[in-house]
């Protein structure tokens, strides 16, 4: 694809410009394409990331990370945190041995948000994950979410953050990651026959969060019934 014939060639200034608001920063190589077809075409071009062919050193990169595989319940299977079985107790030993081995996800993870914000030609895509992480923030602290911030990146938010708003909210809100980090795990019906001790009935954290934080603001005039509700 080439730059409209007659058009006028962008400047290097608004090259600049739109790859410091469409990127992680300008690179030589996102500089020539878009001086090569224009500043609309690529603004167009990275509206459409699952037809940009990204380059083989970032796909066989990629490709070493094989904990970004495997989903919530595979991960939960093979790196989560070891439990007494009918006839065995594992050993303290084996237990740290599983939380060190567990620690590859999050760098793996890490890794591959490094390798996508330098070497993807997906930028405006990179750009915006980052930006609806940062908005449906987990902690991989907490429980089993540092197993999970990956496929929660990977399936809840990556393939919604360039279209509607509504498929992007139920994604995160549905994930395992999502539903750890706002307590909704600890939450029971009232009047449930499990609802008993300290922790019985709803829990509102959730509920509340996902108005006031991530959809209608503190004022945004959502009463307690539709927190429980």
């Amino acid at each position: 694809m080439t730059q409209a014939s007659g058009a006028e060639p962008a400047s290097d200034r608004s090259i600049l410009h739109v790859l410091n608001r469409l990127a992680f920063g300008p690179t030589l190589e996102d500089f020539r394409r878009v001086k090569a077809i224009g500043v609309e075409r690529y603004i167009a071009e990275q509206l459409d990331p699952d037809n940009i062919p990204e380059s083989y050193e970032l796909r066989w990169r990629l490709a070493a990370l094989d904990t970004l595989r495997l989903n919530a319940v595979q991960l939960r299977e093979m790196y989560g945190p070891l439990r007494p079985l009918r006839g065995f107790k594992p050993s303290d030993e084996l237990v740290r041995a599983q939380r060190e081995r567990s620690r590859i996800v999050v760098q793996q993870v890490t890794e591959a948000r490094i390798l996508r914000a330098v070497l993807s030609r997906r930028q405006l895509q990179e750009v915006m994950v980052d930006f609806w992480y940062n908005h449906f923030n987990v902690f991989a602290g907490k429980e089993l979410d540092d197993l999970w911030i990956g496929d929660y990146e990977q399936r809840a938010i990556r393939p919604f953050v360039l279209g509607r708003f509504r498929d992007l909210l139920f994604a995160v809100t549905k994930h395992p990651a999502m539903l750890v980090y706002l307590d909704n795990t600890l939450s029971e019906a009232p009047k449930s026959p499990d609802a008993k001790g300290s922790r019985a009935g709803l829990n509102e954290n959730f509920a509340r969060e996902l108005m006031e934080l991530h959809t209608l603001g503190a004022d945004g005039g959502y009463t307690q019934e539709d927190v429980v509700t």
